[in-house]
């Protein structure tokens, strides 16, 4: 795996933590697993029986995920859930291959709107479905690759970093 700096998104992260906001994190297919897996981690139990922190994915209840795509479409599944659960000062984590998807622009557009703080962690960034100059307003963690599994790959380990980062200091 290659080297990558997590350390600002960490900082946010305890920040954010530290002031009682939280984490809201999604993606969709395997991206939606890292998501699942990211809350698990800070919630749970990582190394150690740590601190739980406040971290919740948007991708793991079917209930609410079919009822907004079936009454709204798949591109408000997670503004909508941001737009029901943000506060100013919490953190909204996009995992994503490409930034293709509308779902995507539409999900980072509530958050910066909702006064969240976004990192969008994907593969080689494109400007693409939205996301322009005018919307830069984010922290991006580029991986260097497209290639969906290596991605993914990457996506893991850069959670498994960044939570012993986050959790180590609690």
């Amino acid at each position: 795996m290659s080297t990558y700096n997590t350390s600002a998104i960490s900082d946010k992260i305890e920040k954010c933590i530290r002031r009682h906001n939280k984490v809201l994190v999604f993606g969709v297919g395997g991206n939606a697993a890292n998501a699942i897996h990211f809350a698990a981690e800070l919630q749970g139990k990582y190394e150690k029986f740590e601190t739980p922190l406040a971290c919740i994915d948007l991708c793991s209840n079917p209930s609410i995920i079919t009822a907004i795509t079936n009454d709204f479409g798949w591109d408000q599944c997670f503004k909508r859930q941001i737009a029901a659960l943000a506060v100013p000062g919490d953190i909204v984590i996009a995992l994503s291959i490409s930034t293709k998807g509308q779902y995507l622009v539409n999900a980072i557009k509530e958050a910066l709107g909702c006064a969240c703080e976004v990192v969008l962690v994907c593969g080689r960034y494109t400007k693409v479905g939205g996301l322009t100059d005018s919307l830069n307003n984010f922290t991006l963690l580029e991986l260097d690759s497209l290639d969906t599994p290596k991605v993914q790959e990457i996506q893991l380990g850069l959670i498994h970093q960044i939570c012993g980062e986050v959790k180590g200091r609690f």
